[in-house]
């Protein structure tokens, strides 16, 4: 990646993921992380992810086995300099009960040296939660 802007590396980690290249991704990831789900998230009972292969055992892992056709796309990145913010939606199935999901979401990514050294997410809870109840 030639352009080491904050905003271009966050961007670069966006498309990746909507791409599915997850190897594209953890390429973002300092060694140094500090990332965080949101409280109340079925991925925070981990925080706080400290390495790009805690993020993928704890967060991306766990996305691929608990949610189906899942989307986290931003629809808007604010440059901030070397703070980035993300806006956009997380859409899918909950795999365990079929019931689907279209929660609100902003995203704080901080980098410095070319790499993400932190995220931290915060997203509609009750929207999720409501598609992890059985009737």
């Amino acid at each position: 990646m030639a352009d080491q802007t904050s905003f271009a590396v966050v961007k670069h980690f966006y498309d990746s993921f909507v791409r599915g290249d997850i190897e594209a991704v953890i390429a973002t990831l300092s060694d140094n992380l500090d990332w965080r789900e949101s409280e109340n998230f079925l991925l925070g009972d981990r925080n706080p992810y400290l390495t790009p292969a805690s993020v993928v055992d704890g967060v991306f892992n766990r996305i691929a086995k608990e949610f189906q056709d899942y989307q986290a796309g931003p629809t808007e990145l604010i440059d901030g300099g070397d703070v980035v913010v993300a806006v956009g939606r997380s859409k899918g199935i909950m795999a365990s009960t079929g019931k689907p999901f279209d929660a609100q979401y902003m995203h704080v990514v901080r980098v410095s040296d070319g790499k993400i050294v932190s995220f931290h997410q915060l997203i509609d809870t009750f929207e999720v939660w409501r598609s992890q109840q059985a009737d």
